[in-house]
Order: structure tokens, then sequence, then C-alpha cells
């Protein structure tokens, strides 16, 4: 009796791993995987301040969106190696965003820091100084994380200026805890009428057991294994946020309550929060003798050539465009005094002027990261306005570079900065 139960346990077990085997090979053969964070996890690693960060000397594929080969700085950063003592005649420009400023999905020469650093070298204002773009990006930082990352990291390299890269989709929601509903970063809360860190994260369960030798075992799998790609996928998509009609939302990450003003206490207190880290960040700033520049990104559906998506969407949030957030911060920037530089209307305006897409790659149709376009476009108009900056505070006007334009392929003269 026994001698048959194994038998048909041993049995089942066989059938069950050929069963696999199979599903593997034909999944390979045609060349059906699933990318996400999983594949990845085992090159990150926990921080203290920040809850998240890269390990550093990390090399992998990227394959989410589009493939690419990525290295990781000896300073844990999507970045080039950089020194810590700013060298002589250096401009050094440090940039916090998310991952849109991480840009895994691009080459690193390719990326909007990269374009920026080689369009500020022909800007006259600079008076022939190097410049130098350090990229402090992070998946799925909020502002008060790129706060930590300023106070704790940026500042030690020493920078001029300090560019926030703010990604309207999803920044005002990871600012919140009843938003972003992640017990595994920091918060800044109101207390007496000023901004409090909450650094709970750090002891929290599963904090940094989740970056446990396990846990990079069961990222390597899942990178390896196309059936337990297919699996994750089809569970992430079962369980995936919905919005408050039931669709599901345009884009992955994004939130969309941010196209209209706060219909609750959780949003009203979500905006209020990330309008006194962008201030506190403007101080911290000026403390530190360097300048601020917050630059609004694009999400993909505000930069849609097709006119006809971008109406039912507005019909879909009942709003008169798809701009809300954008202009709010461009708002609170005149208020407080803070340089604001509003990319999505300039994004839209060249995306239908030459009927491109600036966000997504092989055909996802403008969802996801910028695309190389888009990230050319961003850096281009980054360096323009960076430049603005140094002429206005070292005299006349000066041109990005005088005598010479912006490349005709990418931006043209009808791409101008927003003004302010």
């Amino acid at each position: 009796m026994l001698r048959k139960i194994v038998s048909r346990i041993a049995l089942l077990a066989f059938s069950v791993i050929l069963t696999l085997a199979l599903a593997e090979v034909g999944l390979r053969i045609a060349h059906i995987r699933y990318s996400s964070w999983l594949d990845i996890s085992r090159f990150l690693t926990w921080n203290p301040y920040t809850g998240v960060e890269s390990r550093p000397n990390a090399q992998f594929m990227w394959h989410l969106e589009n493939d690419n080969f990525v290295r990781i700085s000896s300073q844990g950063f999507h970045d080039v190696e950089h020194a810590k003592a700013k060298p002589p005649n250096t401009f050094r420009i440090a940039v916090l965003g998310d991952s849109y400023a991480q840009a895994l999905q691009v080459p690193l020469d390719k990326n909007f820091s990269s374009v920026l650093q080689r369009q500020l070298q022909d800007c006259a204002a600079l008076g022939g100084k190097h410049v130098e773009v350090m990229n402090f990006g992070m998946h799925g930082y909020g502002t008060a994380q790129e706060l930590q990352m300023l106070r704790h990291y940026a500042w030690d390299y020493s920078p001029d200026l300090v560019l926030l890269a703010f990604f309207t989709g999803n920044d005002v929601q990871n600012n919140s805890r009843d938003l972003q509903q992640d017990p595994y970063r920091p918060y800044f809360v109101h207390q007496d009428g000023k901004l409090l860190l909450d650094d709970s994260f750090v002891n929290a369960p599963g904090f940094r057991s989740q970056f446990d030798t396990f846990h990079r075992v069961f990222s390597w799998s899942v990178a390896n294994s196309r059936v337990l790609q297919v699996a994750f996928a089809a569970k992430h998509y079962l369980s995936s946020r919905k919005n408050s009609d039931g669709t599901r939302p345009l884009d992955v990450g994004n939130d969309e309550d941010i196209y209209q003003p706060p219909a609750n206490a959780a949003w009203t207190e979500a905006w209020s929060l990330t309008e006194d880290l962008l201030a506190a960040m403007r101080d911290e700033t000026k403390s530190h003798g360097a300048e601020f520049l917050i630059v609004t990104l694009s999400n993909g559906v505000q930069v849609d050539p097709d006119p006809t998506a971008r109406e039912a969407m507005k019909k879909r949030f009942g709003v008169p465009d798809l701009f809300y957030p954008d202009n709010r911060i461009n708002q609170f920037g005149k208020k407080e005094n803070i340089e604001v530089l509003t990319l999505a209307p300039v994004f839209l305006q060249y995306a239908q002027r030459h009927n491109v897409e600036l966000h997504g790659f092989h055909g996802t149709k403008n969802q996801g990261h910028w695309n190389e376009l888009g990230h050319e476009l961003g850096g281009q108009l980054m360096a323009e306005r960076v430049c603005q900056m140094q002429s206005a505070s070292s005299g006349p006007k000066t041109a990005l570079a005088e005598g010479k334009q912006h490349s005709p392929s990418v931006v043209g003269s009808e791409a101008q900065p927003v003004a302010r």
C-alpha cells in the first residue's frame, strides 16, 4: 500500500515537472516573456534614509519596455563615476527624481541627464566651465525620498544647481502614506504646522529581509523562468489596482486622480505635503548656496499626438485639460519664487507637429516612460532653462549656444520652454 502511494506521488511529481518543462520550452520557442521588478530585485538593497537603493556595481539586462544593459556605479547610481570633490572650473548639477530620471530603459548616454550635460557645454553664460550632471534618480521615489537623497548623498558632491525631475503621474501619491500604502519608505507628516520626518519604515517587520538571500534567489528564478513570469504577470493583472469607476489605470504606476483638484481629505493632504516638501527642498538648496529648478515631466496621456484619445480622457475625467498637476506646481512656483519648467505642454506641441510618440517603446502607443526622443527633447529644454538661469544671474541674457540652434530633428524652433 505504501509503495503504491509513493509511486503515485512520484508519478504525479514527474508529470508536473514534465508539464512545466514543456511549458517552459514552449514559451521560449514562442519568445514569450513578461519582465517585472521581480526580475531585478536582487540588484536592490535597503537604505536607512530612502528605503531602497541600487546595489553598487550591479550589472543586469533590463527588459521592461525596452532591452537595455544597465551598469550601476560604485556609488549606487545609474550614472558614470563621480569624484566627491568638485574639480576646479566645474559647474555641477544634481538631478533628483524617480524612474524617469534613473532611466533604465535607455542607454546611459541617451538619458536626459546626459543630454543636459552635453547641451550645457555650449552655454556661454557658464563662462567655459566644465559641466557635470550627476544622476541621483531611483525608481519609485517620491519627493520625500528625493529630499532625503539630497540631504544624505547629493550635498557630498557640492552641486551648484539641484534639478528636481517631478513626475506628476505619481509623485504626489508617493508622498502620502494613506495613498501610497507602502510601509517600506520614509514619509513626512504635518505636526504643529511643520514637516516631521517619519522614518519608522526602518523598523517595519520584513523591511530588511526583503533583500535577503532567499529573495535574491527567488528574483533570479523569476528572471530565468518564463513559466514563473507568466504566472506573476497573470497574478499582477488580476490583482492590480483599479480606478474608482472600475477601469484600469491608463499607465502603470499613474493615479488618474491627479488630473483634477483633490476630491477628498487624503488627496488634499497629499498635495499639501508635496508643496511643503518642494518649499523645504528650495530652502535646503538655498542654505547651501545652490540654485533650485523644478522640472515637471509629462505623462503619456497628456502628450498623445492623437487628439481623439486626449479628448476621450478629458471627457472621462470631466476636466477642461490634462494639465492640472503641471499648472498647480507652476503656480506654486510663482507664489514661492521657485523656478519651474513645465514640459508637458511643450511635449504635446512637439508630438502633434511631428506626429511622434515621446513615451513608450516598440509600439506601446504612448504608454510608459520617455523613449530616446523624449529624453532628447527633455534634456534640451532643461539645458535651455538652466542656461537662461545662469544668464539671468550673471548679466544680460545669453543664448544656449551663440549662433547655434537646437537640432531640427528633435526640437525645432517651435519648441520653447513654457513662459512663467
